[in-house]
């Protein structure tokens, strides 16, 4: 702080007041009139003096973003920083430059937006996060009066398309990818994990005995760290088929490995190379429509909720705190579902004699391939669901498949759901 020139000519004084609150001011080409408005400003502080501060120039928007973000260093993650800093540079500090901070308006924000074009709802909610953020902190530090930001709109944002595996389709799938990432995969589909969770998984947090794994890290843009929430953190329950299949993966794997799962040459794996060599050609190969990676865990919910099973459950084995998240995106997916909700209210009713007799309940759970499919009982489709490919028992569906695979004399694969 003090004073220093700027380009060839100009002169800035630069001081914070009392409250921490930074007073920029620009003086002409003097550097002596700079050194006695640097002491009429500290004279006027120790007074306690109204220096205008929300009458001045202000620091330039480029200058104050670039602060934010050496304050924000220390508080979020270094992706979350990456993304911060790329928004900014790409959209933010492009548009605004030089324009001090406080004579920036509305309209100005607006404008940026209108900039932003095609751009998905969501994308452009994200660019304005940083750009709020660094508002908000002027704010907070009286460096501004009014927040430009204030009535500014957020987008809404398309939902997540669900597009969950089939069982059949999962075996297409894990039959047609290479041999290499088969445990990587099936831990997808019978663990509900996110990608970024099982690039970072360590065997110190795979337990066979407590049949658990412990979900402690993510890895984002190749950087680890703890999970962005703290529910994040959680242990998954290691379903039969899946303790099997990580079993034979650890017998294979160096003893000194670090990693649960690498590339074929050792090395940790890395999600873009996973995706564009690994998943689409898999996809390709089997038959099956694309989608992305992130369908796994979309599987996981709705095949579990497709055969009844407990929606705090799942809720727990993917990380959520409540039901919400469940019932938003997999609504359509709980059992129930498979019949008019009611309907056993309504045959309590005529049990009683209170109204007449009703259709009894359709039995066995209804299995949902995909989004766009009516809901049909397992009866029905019996090219789907034979005896071999799928017999429903008590308990997890998914962790008693394999034995009655075994107990029917299926022919056993490198595919653990058959």
């Amino acid at each position: 702080m003090g004073i220093r020139k700027r380009g060839k000519r100009t002169w800035f004084v630069d001081v914070y007041d009392g409250k921490g609150r930074r007073i920029r001011r620009s003086v002409g080409t003097s550097k002596a009139v700079a050194e006695l408005t640097e002491k009429d400003l500290h004279l006027k502080i120790a007074r306690g003096q109204y220096l205008g501060i929300f009458d001045t120039n202000g620091t330039p928007f480029s200058e104050y973003a670039k602060e934010w973000l050496e304050r924000k260093k220390m508080n979020v993650s270094q992706s979350t920083w990456r993304d911060y800093k790329s928004t900014l540079e790409v959209h933010a500090i492009p548009h605004f430059g030089g324009i001090p901070l406080n004579q920036i308006r509305r309209r100005d924000i607006e404008e940026l937006l209108d900039k932003l074009g095609a751009l998905s709802g969501k994308r452009k909610n994200n660019v304005m996060v940083p750009v709020k953020n660094i508002f908000n902190d002027a704010m907070r530090r009286e460096d501004l009066r009014d927040n430009p930001c204030q009535l500014i709109r957020r987008f809404k944002e398309e939902k997540p398309q669900i597009d969950p595996f089939s069982f059949p389709e999962m075996k297409a799938f894990l039959d047609a990818v290479e041999p290499h990432y088969v445990a990587y995969f099936t831990t997808a589909f019978l663990s509900g994990m996110r990608p970024n969770e099982m690039l970072a998984l360590k065997w110190l947090h795979v337990d066979f005995d407590m049949r658990c794994i412990s979900i402690r890290e993510g890895r984002v843009q190749g950087i680890e760290g703890p999970p962005k929430t703290v529910s994040s953190s959680r242990d998954v329950d290691m379903l039969e088929p899946l303790r099997q299949v990580l079993l034979q993966h650890r017998a294979v794997s160096p003893q000194d490995a670090t990693y649960v799962f690498r590339n074929q040459h050792g090395n940790p794996l890395g999600v873009d190379n996973l995706r564009n060599k690994v998943w689409y050609p898999a996809l390709k190969k089997a038959g099956l429509r694309m989608r992305t990676m992130y369908q796994t865990r979309h599987t996981f919910a709705s095949l579990m909720l497709s055969h009844g099973e407990d929606p705090l459950w799942i809720a727990r084995m993917l990380g959520h705190t409540t039901l919400q998240m469940i019932f938003q995106h997999y609504g359509k997916f709980i059992r129930n579902r498979a019949r008019k909700d009611g309907l056993r209210f309504t045959q309590g009713l005529a049990e009683a004699g209170l109204v007449p007799s009703v259709p009894k309940l359709p039995e066995g759970p209804t299995v949902y391939t995909n989004p766009e499919e009516t809901a049909k009982p397992l009866s029905a489709r019996p090219e789907e669901h034979s005896e071999i490919s799928m017999e429903l028992k008590d308990g997890h569906t998914l962790g008693t498949n394999r034995q009655n695979c075994h107990k029917k004399g299926a022919t056993v694969s490198r595919n653990p759901l058959i």
